[in-house]
């Protein structure tokens, strides 16, 4: 069931089959190239003679800028409503190349929830994400364990 981010709390709020939607993210080619220049300052990212030559054919979007603005994007939109305590296991799945002017939208699903078995304190909620461009392309996917406490300690 679709529900706003800012609707579940604590890890009792959340179960399996909920989805939630972060708020959308639009890149430029100059944040791009400001980000690769710091953090990742490969040819496809900050040259655009080079990028052109490359197999991507243009400027893209380093995978750590992609998965830093959608992470933004959904705590922006009140993902884990600041009660996240860590995530032990998350994967990131970079499926197609992020463009100047790409738009993305990501959408979170749980999948499994489970108690802590040796404190009480907290919950495991597994959620896949799905990240689409404005065309409905699928650029990055998701999963991660996050750590949720609960209501009663």
């Amino acid at each position: 069931m679709r529900k706003a981010c800012t609707e579940v709390e604590w890890f009792e709020d959340y179960e399996v089959g909920d989805e939630f939607l972060g708020e959308p993210v639009k890149f430029t080619e100059e944040e791009i190239i400001d980000f690769a220049r710091r953090y990742d300052p490969q040819p496809f990212h900050i040259d655009r003679e080079a990028a052109k030559a490359s197999q991507f054919g243009g400027i893209i979007a380093s995978g750590c800028h992609t998965f830093s603005a959608v992470w933004g994007s959904i705590i922006r939109a009140g993902f884990l409503n600041g009660r996240g305590m860590g995530a032990p296991d998350m994967t990131n799945l970079f499926r197609k190349p992020v463009r100047p002017g790409d738009t993305l939208t990501t959408l979170i699903r749980v999948c499994e929830k489970r108690a802590s078995q040796s404190r009480s304190d907290r919950g495991y909620v597994r959620c896949e994400f799905e990240t689409t461009n404005q065309n409905g392309d699928v650029v990055l996917t998701q999963s991660s364990q996050q750590i949720i406490p609960t209501r009663t300690k």
